[in-house]
């Protein structure tokens, strides 16, 4: 263990350059490997303009990344530093030029620097990498500052050499078809997402919203910059554009309060058609919901065809509106989206929504329904696309932390086992398109900083709580108020945490694999219940004297498990029945015979509420004792099912506006007299899938929830692809 060490100070801030470790007033703050490289650089050339180009070469060298992502850092230092114009953490910005700290900054030899930095890397897991994708430390721009000690030198020294000899070992040169340039295709203002390319890779059909208030809009425009134009002049919430085979149509969605139109559109917006229209709105999901058949003459795409039912995948006719049944995904999935037709139009592939923390790649044969399982991977997948000699596919997913794009031969029976990793890479969300008769992608990542924010039920005023870099959610105040356990991937993988009310000393309570659910209090404020999405079993978490917690699996299954008012025993959701167990484990008790998730005791232990089904728009409830549920209300967010919280004498839940369906309101139902009453409108449209529940303070004064920070990004244009 190093016991001193070089650091870099400004204002009350220190930097440890070789841990990666930014220190205020001597606490670690939590930041990501990436933001805190980024504030190295800047740090390490205080009072220099650096170019957005140095920037990013410096902290991701060789790796394919958009200005989007440097962006992204940018503002998560500045929020973590919070410093004002002119103090020495200031970061400036010179319009297209880059950045610079305002500084001064000193270096200096600390001693007894607490190791968290050296226990992070000593703790840190290592996977080998299926292709060399592992870059070796960026150089500095600047010349560090000479008083660097030797032993900090030494130890930088040991790493550098563990990096040339892993790569050494690891690297051999990439094949060709990893050659390539990354150029950006889309400037606008706000976040360009959903891209799909022409069959030519000639022009681009793209989503665009400026703030995160404005419903999105289709725009089209050459592949490689220039003719931007706008195709949808209505304020309606669009979704999913996708150009017909000959390039002369774009198809795409438009989501409505009460319906979902697939509209058709000539390239230049001068004549549209409305194709078919579906009942119910399908609203929160990052993927693209339809696709455009090779032939010309079928539309694929994603819906639920009535409330709570789960998104299947439904043909439709492109000039008649005819509608074909593809695929049947079941009860317990959130559904199938993000449709793909093959080269040939034989095949769709399409990404199967398990959990918000789970998606896995399917195909289906377009004549004989035939389903086939790709992928058995349990992470995220957030798009995807066929090569265009139709042997491979593209997907992006967060196998290894990160979002990347891998690339899976279809040899018949891997199941993903042998997909090989691609130098594309973000902290985000990646979504893609191919060029079918082109060797040409384009992507774009996806930004949603999700962060918690106390809702003050009298003053109807928002304060923001609880916030990081990472995604932060599903907040539950403890029995006294005074603590919140929430979800946050800021550790690099999403784990339960703890934190005093007002958020302050975040705390880590799990450490496991396994992607943890919403935590729920037991009535003491001792433990914590949970469940793993991908295993179903239930752990309880359990404070000790000296403020560690100890987590252990009690060996039964449920979904979403709570706490019995006495503490003595669990309810949980299962996919027939909601069933109850002693904390310890053991037999397990049939409670009511219906499929049950996202369950809240009533503060009497009289009624259990919950919803059936992931993406159900109803509240149900069963009076314990009794075995017939009886229905609460309806109105919840589809997708958003947990989205709701108990007080004394009714239910604070978030349903939509009723006037514009992608953004909500927070309702009252009064429990007495069965009416709903608006509380305040949402402050901006909330993606409903992975923000969690919400929950009142014991005094019923304050409510918790997620907000989605507004974001940026951009369409990249990646050629050759091959």
């Amino acid at each position: 263990m190093l016991k001193e060490r070089a650091l870099f100070k400004f204002g009350s801030f220190a930097l440890d350059p070789v841990a990666k470790v930014l220190f205020r007033d001597g606490e670690p703050v939590h930041l990501t490997r990436k933001s805190v490289e980024t504030l190295l650089v800047l740090v390490e050339n205080s009072g220099r303009v650096l170019t957005k180009e140095e920037i990013m070469s410096a902290v991701w060298g060789d790796r394919v990344v958009d200005e989007a992502n440097l962006a992204q850092n940018i503002a998560v230092v500045r929020k973590a530093l919070g410093a004002s114009k002119g103090s020495p953490a200031h970061i400036e910005t010179f319009p297209g030029r880059g950045y610079r700290l305002e500084g001064p900054v000193t270096s200096t030899i600390e001693e007894r620097i607490p190791d968290i930095g050296t226990k992070m890397l000593n703790e840190a897991p290592i996977s080998p990498a299926v292709i060399p994708d592992l870059p070796s430390n960026a150089p500095s721009i600047g010349k560090r500052n000479s008083v660097l000690i030797p032993v900090a030198l030494g130890f930088i020294g040991v790493l550098a050499g563990v990096a040339f000899l892993w790569n050494r070992s690891a690297t051999t040169a990439p094949p060709d078809d990893t050659a390539f340039r990354v150029m950006p295709a889309t400037r606008m203002p706000g976040k360009e997402y959903q891209p799909v390319l022409t069959r030519d890779g000639k022009r681009i059909a793209f989503l665009s919203a400026e703030d995160g208030l404005a419903p999105p809009s289709v725009w089209v425009q050459d592949s490689e910059g220039g003719g931007s134009r706008q195709l949808t002049k209505t304020a309606s919430h669009h979704s999913s554009p996708v150009w017909s085979p000959d390039g002369i149509e774009v198809a795409f969605l438009r989501v409505q309060p009460s319906s979902t139109e697939i509209v058709i559109s000539s390239s230049d917006g001068s004549a549209q058609r409305v194709v078919a229209q579906m009942p119910g709105a399908t609203y929160g999901f990052d993927h693209r919901m339809l696709d455009w058949a090779p032939g010309g003459q079928w539309l694929a795409v994603s819906h639920a065809l009535a409330p709570g039912a789960s998104l299947a995948l439904y043909l439709i006719h492109a000039k008649s509106g005819e509608r074909r049944s593809l695929t049947v995904p079941g009860t317990g999935v959130v559904g199938d989206v993000d449709p793909r037709f093959s080269p040939d139009g034989s095949t769709v592939s399409f990404v199967r929504l398990i959990h918000r923390s789970q998606q896995e790649i399917f195909t289906v044969q377009v004549k004989s329904g035939h389903t086939k399982r790709l992928t058995n991977l349990g992470k995220r997948i957030s798009g995807h696309d066929w090569t265009r000699d139709g042997k491979s596919l593209v997907f992006a997913s967060d196998r290894r932390g990160d979002f990347r794009l891998w690339r899976l031969k279809l040899n018949g029976n891997d199941e993903g086992r042998s997909a090989a990793a691609l130098p594309i890479y973000s902290e985000f969300p990646l979504q893609l398109s191919t060029a079918r008769a082109a060797d040409a992608l384009v992507y774009s990542s996806l930004h949603q900083d999700r962060n918690i924010w106390r809702f003050d039920l009298k003053t109807l005023t928002w304060k923001r709580t609880i916030a990081s870099s990472g995604q932060d959610a599903s907040p539950q105040y403890s029995p006294s108020g005074d603590r919140i356990c929430f979800r946050s991937d800021r550790s690099g993988e999403e784990q339960l945490w703890v934190s005093n009310a007002d958020g302050s000393n975040g705390l880590q309570v799990t450490r496991s694999s396994n992607r943890p659910s919403v935590g729920r209090w037991s009535p003491d404020g001792s433990s914590i219940v949970f469940n793993s999405p991908q295993t179903g079993e239930v752990y309880i978490a359990t404070k000790s004297t000296d403020n560690t917690w100890s987590v252990r699996n009690i060996r039964v299954q449920g979904i979403h498990p709570v706490f019995s008012p006495d503490g003595g025993s669990i309810y949980a959701g299962g996919p027939s029945a909601i069933v109850r167990f002693d904390v310890r484990g053991g037999s397990v008790e049939q409670i009511v015979q219906t499929k049950g998730e996202a369950l809240a005791l009533s503060r009497d232990g009289r009624y259990l509420y919950f919803v059936r089904e992931p993406n159900d728009t109803a509240l149900w409830r069963v009076e314990l004792g009794k075995s017939t549920p009886t229905r609460v209300l309806d109105g919840l967010v589809p997708g958003c099912t947990s989205c709701w919280a108990l007080v004394e004498n009714g239910v604070y839940f978030l349903g939509s506006d009723k006037q514009s369906f992608d953004r909500q309101m927070l309702f009252f139902h009064d429990l007495r007299t069965n009416r709903d009453r608006v509380v305040a409108p949402y402050p901006e449209p909330l993606w409903p899938l992975g923000s969690g529940p919400f929950s009142i303070s014991p005094d019923a004064q304050t409510l918790l929830s997620v907000r989605v920070e507004p974001s940026n990004s951009d369409a990249m244009l990646v050629t050759p692809f091959r």
